[in-house]
C-alpha cells in the first residue's frame, strides 16, 4: 500500500486568459476568441506533487518556459492564432519544474509515475524533463495524439510526447463499490484506493480527475480544467473552451461526489486558492 508522506502544491508560473474561458459563454468559441479585448487576472499554473512509500507521483507539469521563448513552438496558421488569442504565460526562474520540485526536496528523475488531466500544453508541457516517469492517462485522451491533427484539439504532440515517453492510457474499468458514486467507473491506480483516476471529460473527450486519500488529512481531488473556480461548479458555471455538454455531468458528479464526501477538496489547476486546501 503506497502510504502518503507528504503532499505539495507546485506553482509553474502564471497565465491569463480570456474571461470567457473561465465562465462560459453561449457565444463559439471561434467567434469569443477572435472578439475577446479584456483577459482575466494572472492566475496560477498548478501541480501536485505526492511523495508516498512506493515513490513519487505528480500530477500534471505545467507550460514549458521553451513556449516563451522559440517562436516555433506554436503551430502557424488559424490554429496557432488561437493559441496566441486564448492565453498569456508568465514563468519565473523559480517557476520551472526543476526549481519546483527542489523547493520540496526533489528532482525530476525522482518522478516515477505522472498522471495528466489532460494533455493541453500548460498541462502536459514539461513532460520532456520526466524521461524516467510513466504517464498515466485516459485511453480517450492518449487518442487525440493519433488524429490527423492533434494540434487542432489542444495538443502539441512534439511537445506533450516526443519520442521515448512512457505512455500507459488507461481504460476506466468498473469501481468495487458505491463508494464513489456516481462515478460508476475509474482506475485504481496500485489497487487500493489511495489514487483512483476518474473520468470527468468535457474540457477535452479524456480530462480526468484524480482522488488522493491522505491518512489523517481530507480527501483531494485534482480536476486539472473541470473548472477555474471550484465555487463555480454548484452554480452549473462551465469553462468556455470544451464540450458543453459533458463538462456540465462531469460539474454535477463532482458536486455529488462533494455531497457524498462533505470534506472532499477539489483542486483546480489555476484556481488562487488552492494553496489553502492541499
Amino acid at each position: 500500500m503506497p502510504e502518503i508522506l507528504d503532499v505539495h502544491l507546485l506553482r509553474l508560473g502564471e497565465v491569463r486568459i480570456r474571461p470567457d474561458n473561465v465562465a462560459g459563454t453561449w457565444r463559439p468559441m471561434l467567434l469569443w476568441t477572435a472578439t475577446a479585448r479584456r483577459w482575466t487576472d494572472w492566475l496560477p499554473v498548478h501541480a501536485v506533487v505526492v511523495r508516498h512509500a512506493e515513490g513519487v507521483l505528480l500530477f500534471d507539469t505545467g507550460q514549458s518556459p521553451d513556449s516563451l521563448t522559440d517562436p516555433g513552438y506554436y503551430p502557424g496558421g488559424l490554429v496557432g492564432w488561437a493559441y496566441r488569442r486564448q492565453a498569456e504565460f508568465r514563468i519565473g526562474p523559480g517557476d520551472r519544474l526543476e526549481a519546483a520540485l527542489a523547493s520540496v526536496g526533489l528532482t525530476p528523475d525522482d518522478v516515477d509515475t505522472v498522471v495528466v488531466s489532460h494533455l493541453h500544453q500548460d498541462h502536459a508541457g514539461n513532460l520532456p524533463l520526466l524521461p524516467r516517469a510513466r504517464v498515466v492517462l485516459a485511453e480517450a485522451e492518449c487518442a487525440l495524439l493519433e488524429t490527423k491533427e492533434p494540434s487542432a484539439h489542444g495538443v502539441l504532440h512534439q511537445h506533450v510526447a516526443p519520442p521515448g515517453t512512457r505512455l500507459e492510457p488507461v481504460t476506466f474499468a468498473p469501481l468495487p463499490d458505491d463508494a464513489l458514486a456516481p462515478f460508476t467507473t475509474g482506475h485504481d491506480l496500485y489497487g487500493d484506493g489511495t489514487f483512483v483516476l476518474l473520468p470527468t471529460p468535457g474540457h477535452t473527450p479524456g480530462s480526468s480527475s484524480l482522488l488522493v486519500r491522505r491518512p489523517g488529512a481530507a480527501p483531494l481531488l485534482l480536476v486539472g480544467d473541470l473548472t477555474y473556480d471550484p465555487a463555480l461548479m454548484a452554480r452549473d458555471v462551465v469553462p468556455g473552451t470544451g464540450a458543453r455538454a459533458a463538462q456540465l455531468a462531469s460539474t454535477w458528479a463532482v458536486v455529488a461526489l462533494q455531497e457524498r464526501l462533505p470534506d472532499l477538496r477539489v483542486v483546480a489547476a489555476h484556481d488562487s486558492r488552492a494553496a489553502a486546501l492541499v
